[in-house]
C-alpha cells in the first residue's frame, strides 16, 4: 500500500446522480446520458491546492436547457495562497458561467470569463503590485452534444474516443517554447530536458499579461461513448495514457477516477504533487 494512501485518504466528492446518470436532451427525441466521477489527493504535499467543481450537473432539465460546465484549477505551490486562488478560480468560473448569453457565440464568452477572472485575481491577490498567487484553469462547457473549452497553464483536457486518448489543449510552459529551438537546431532534446526552468508556466491565472489562452473556436461534436478527462499535472506525470484508457474502459467514471488516483499514488514518486482527476462519460 502506498505511503501516501496510509497517511491521507483519497478524496472523492461523489455528486448525487441516478445510477444510470443524468439525461441531456438534444432535440426532444435524442438524449445523451451523462455520468461523472472525480478524485483528488494532496500527494506528498502538506496542503491540497487543486480545486474542482461542476455547474448544475444533477438536473436533467437544467443540463438539457443550459448545458453544464466542469472546471479544474491547480493552485501554484511556488506562490502564496495557491489553495485560496484555485478555489476562487473555480467558484468564479461557475458563477460567471451561469450568466452566459445563449444568443451569442460561446468561445468568446468563455475567453472573456477567463480574462475577467485573471483581472480579479491580479487585483485581489496582488502584493505591492505583483502577483501573489497563481493557478491553472481547465474548463469545459457541454451544450447540446457540443464541447467548448478554455484552458490556461498546464492542467489538461483529454478526449477518450474508442481506444485513443487525445489531448485537446496545449501546455503553457517553458518546455513547449524550448521545443521550437529544438526544431530550429538551436537546442538538443537532452539540453531541453536538463533545463532547470523547463516546467515553469508561461501563462497562468495571476499573470497580468496572460499571453496564452487555449480554446476552441467552434463546438466540438461529442459522440456516444466519448469520455472527457480533466486533470492536474500530478495525474499525467504519474500514469501513462494507456493506463488511463484501460481504467476508463473497465470502470464507470467514479470508480475509474478513484482507480486513476490510486495508480498514481502507488508509484510512490518522490515529492508527489497534488493530483485531481475528473471524468465525464457520454452514453
Amino acid at each position: 500500500m502506498s505511503l501516501f494512501r496510509r497517511k491521507k485518504k483519497i478524496a472523492a466528492e461523489v455528486i448525487p446522480q441516478k445510477q444510470q446518470g443524468v439525461k441531456m436532451s438534444l432535440d426532444g427525441e435524442r438524449f445523451l446520458t451523462v455520468k461523472i466521477g472525480n478524485s483528488s489527493h494532496p500527494g506528498a504535499r502538506e496542503y491540497q491546492e487543486d480545486s474542482f467543481g461542476y455547474s448544475g450537473i444533477v438536473d436533467s432539465e437544467v443540463i438539457s436547457e443550459r448545458g453544464f460546465a466542469a472546471v479544474l484549477a491547480d493552485g501554484m505551490g511556488g506562490l502564496d495562497n495557491g489553495r485560496d486562488i484555485s478555489r476562487y478560480v473555480v467558484s468564479s468560473f461557475i458563477t460567471m458561467f451561469e450568466q452566459l448569453d445563449y444568443t451569442s457565440d460561446f468561445p468568446p464568452q468563455l475567453e472573456d470569463i477567463a480574462v475577467k477572472i485573471n483581472d480579479e485575481v491580479c487585483k485581489n491577490f496582488s502584493t505591492g503590485g505583483k502577483s501573489g498567487a497563481g493557478s491553472t484553469l481547465a474548463a469545459v462547457f457541454v451544450y447540446k452534444a457540443k464541447l467548448f473549452w478554455v484552458c490556461i497553464g498546464d492542467s489538461r483536457l483529454y478526449l477518450l474516443r474508442g481506444n485513443a486518448l487525445l489531448a485537446a489543449n496545449e501546455d503553457h510552459d517553458y518546455f513547449n517554447q524550448l521545443l521550437t529551438e529544438n526544431l530550429s537546431g538551436e537546442m538538443t532534446m537532452d539540453e531541453i530536458h536538463a533545463e532547470v526552468q523547463k516546467d515553469n508556466l508561461t501563462s497562468y491565472i495571476g499573470n497580468p499579461e496572460l499571453p496564452h489562452i487555449d480554446s476552441n473556436k467552434r463546438g466540438f461534436s461529442i459522440c456516444k461513448g466519448d469520455s472527457l478527462v480533466l486533470c492536474s499535472d500530478g495525474i499525467y506525470n504519474g500514469i501513462s495514457a494507456a493506463e488511463i484508457v484501460g481504467l476508463l474502459s473497465e470502470y464507470e467514471p467514479q470508480k475509474a477516477s478513484e482507480k486513476t488516483a490510486e495508480a498514481v499514488l502507488n508509484q510512490n514518486l518522490e515529492g508527489q504533487d497534488n493530483l485531481t482527476v475528473m471524468v465525464i462519460k457520454f452514453e
